[in-house]
């Protein structure tokens, strides 16, 4: 799809101060490996991330702002990838920052549905009272099926 990586000059973002730990763990093969040094640049306004990976961290900024949301550090190998710490950014509103579970849930379905060209379900937060659809495409502009907030299934 692209032809170009994405580097941290490929689109305006602030850098990544402070962070929150995430219990995010997750390991790539080669392939997917080079999927997330590709990145993600914005091409149209539906684009809601910009995301590219400076060794050994993966960084995933709104585009729209250029805010920094999540930093994703990388143990890379011969066989591809794992990743050895996750944060949230301190930047972030507080109540984002309420749900650390469902911010797990999230970076999941980004990596996994933006970078690595997966169909995972875009996990819905509890509580949430926008019309189908509407949150899922404010928070990633995708029209993936959703899962309710209250499961816990991966």
């Amino acid at each position: 799809m692209d032809s170009m990586q994405a580097s941290p000059t490929s689109w305006k973002c602030e850098p990544f101060k402070e962070g929150i730990p995430l219990p995010y763990q997750a390991v790539f093969d080669s392939e997917q490996l080079a999927r997330l040094q590709d990145g993600l640049i914005p091409q149209q306004m539906e684009d809601k991330w910009f995301i590219y990976y400076k060794e050994p961290h993966l960084f995933l900024h709104r585009s729209w702002t250029g805010q920094p949301v999540y930093r994703v550090s990388l143990r890379t190998g011969p066989t591809g990838a794992e990743v050895t710490e996750a944060l949230l950014s301190k930047d972030i509103p507080e109540q984002a920052r309420l749900d650390l579970d469902y911010q797990v849930r999230l970076l999941d379905f980004l990596v996994s549905n933006l970078l690595l060209r997966q169909a995972k379900p875009f996990p819905v937060p509890q509580g949430q009272t926008e019309p189908r659809g509407a949150f899922q495409h404010h928070i990633s502009g995708t029209g993936y099926p959703e899962s309710p907030g209250d499961s816990k299934k991966k």
